[in-house]
């Protein structure tokens, strides 16, 4: 059974692979899990997808911290010493200075950078443990616009610029009203949504909607099969680190805990500060 953290389907590795049988479905989905956690343990993340999370910080008197989870999608509050700290408003032209908190904008793709928190008109008071964070977190496509077809099925898929749909975060009207996430046989304002794919009511044809939803980013997802092929292989070959062939030459294998190709790729999305 596929965990919920894996960062690759079985379908797609396979694909990848070129292994058409269902012989070694069981093992392979065992090697997407254990490889997945090994990626998130590397690059020192929780979770990628987006979900909310509640963050206990020692106040140090600055103006600003680094949240650890990223990008970051919403503040849902900021809390010093138990007051509650507002949100700011950019300063503009004619825009008053307000005291509140602002963060950093997150980048447009991935694998991004982690962000900061800061104060206008206040400090992270010092103490311990004295400052919560609440906020949301994780790589999400946010209000993409799509058109409900306009004939059957009234359905379209997540377009997932970035990398595989993996979970769905809302559906709204272009007016900001919410639809209802339904399990079938959706009516008006209604939808249902099957592996990034979106279907409507025949009442919603034509109407444009806008997709929020999170997703793997490719790079993960590539280092996850490229690790998975290498332990995949291993098997035939464990504890070898060369063998003859025929007397004529020799192969020789890679023997490292983490393939370089892997552990390059991982480096732009690791944690860079100690929680």
């Amino acid at each position: 059974m596929a965990s919920p953290i894996d960062l690759v389907s079985l379908g797609d590795l396979k694909s990848w692979l070129d292994v058409s049988s269902t012989d070694d479905d069981l093992l392979l989905t065992r090697l997407i899990s254990q490889i997945s956690r090994a990626i998130m343990s590397l690059t020192g993340r929780a979770w990628i997808l987006p979900q909310p999370y509640t963050e206990i910080y020692d106040g140090g008197g600055d103006v600003s911290l680094l949240l650890r989870q990223w990008p970051v999608t919403n503040i849902a509050s900021c809390e010093i010493d138990g007051a509650a700290i507002p949100l700011s408003q950019p300063l503009g032209s004619a825009g008053a200075f307000q005291p509140g908190y602002i963060l950093d904008p997150a980048d447009p793709s991935p694998p991004g950078k982690m962000q900061r928190l800061s104060l206008r008109g206040f400090r992270f008071a010092l103490g311990l443990q004295n400052v919560k964070i609440s906020y949301t977190a994780g790589y999400q496509i946010t209000n993409e616009r799509v058109i409900v077809p306009a004939s059957l099925p009234y359905a379209i898929e997540a377009k997932a610029p970035f990398g595989s749909w993996a979970s769905d975060c809302g559906v709204s009207y272009e007016n900001g009203l919410p639809l209802t996430l339904v399990m079938e046989s959706p009516s008006a304002g209604q939808y249902t949504v099957t592996g990034g794919v979106y279907s409507f009511a025949q009442a919603d044809a034509g109407a444009p909607v806008l997709l929020t939803y999170g997703y793997i980013p490719a790079d993960l997802a590539s280092c996850c099969m490229e690790w998975v092929a290498e332990r995949y292989a291993y098997r035939s070959r464990i504890g070898q680190q060369s063998k003859s062939l025929g007397g004529q030459e020799t192969a020789a294998f890679i023997v490292k805990d983490i393939p370089d190709f892997v552990a390059q790729a991982l480096a732009p999305y690791r944690r860079i500060v100690a929680l």
